[in-house]
C-alpha cells in the first residue's frame, strides 16, 4: 500500500485547511508505519487515537469556516464528516479493548477516504470561495 505522502494534488488552495491536511496526512502515514511494522503494535492504538483527534479537530475548524463564509454545501459536508468520525471512532475503541488488529484494508480505506475527501468535497468549498469572492 502507498503511503499518503502529501502531494500538490491535495492542496485545495486554502493554507489554514492545507496545513492541517498536511498535519492529517503524516498522523495517518505513521500509523500506516506502524502497522507494517510489527515491532511497533504497541503503538498502534495511540496513532489511531491521534489520528481520530487530529481529524475531529481538522472537521470542526474547517466546518466553523464553512459556517462563518455560510457554505451552501455546508449539510452535506458535516454529514460526510461525522460519518467517518463515527466509523474511525468504532474502530479506534475496538483497537483498545484488544483482540481487533488494524490491517492494511482499515489503512487504505483512511488513505482513500481522506485523499477523495480533500480532492472533491473540500476543493468545491475552495472553489466556491474563489467564485463567491470570499478568497
Amino acid at each position: 500500500m502507498e503511503t499518503l505522502n502529501w502531494i500538490g494534488e491535495l492542496s485545495i488552495g486554502v493554507e489554514a485547511l492545507d496545513r492541517e491536511h498536511r498535519v492529517l496526512a503524516q498522523a495517518i502515514d505513521e500509523l500506516h508505519s506502524a502497522v507494517m511494522k510489527d515491532d511497533q503494535r504497541s503503538l498502534i492504538g495511540p496513532l489511531l487515537r491521534k489520528v481520530v483527534d487530529i481529524t475531529r479537530s481538522h472537521f470542526s475548524s474547517e466546518e466553523a469556516m464553512m459556517t462563518a463564509e455560510k457554505y451552501p454545501g455546508l449539510v452535506l459536508h458535516l454529514f460526510k464528516h461525522q460519518d467517518l468520525l463515527q466509523q474511525v471512532e468504532a474502530l479506534a475503541a475496538r483497537v483498545k479493548r484488544g483482540g481487533f488488529t488494524l490491517n492494511e484494508h482499515w489503512l487504505i480505506f483512511l488513505r482513500d477516504w481522506f485523499s477523495a475527501h480533500i480532492q472533491d468535497d473540500d476543493l468545491q468549498f475552495a472553489t466556491w470561495l474563489n467564485d463567491s469572492g470570499k478568497r
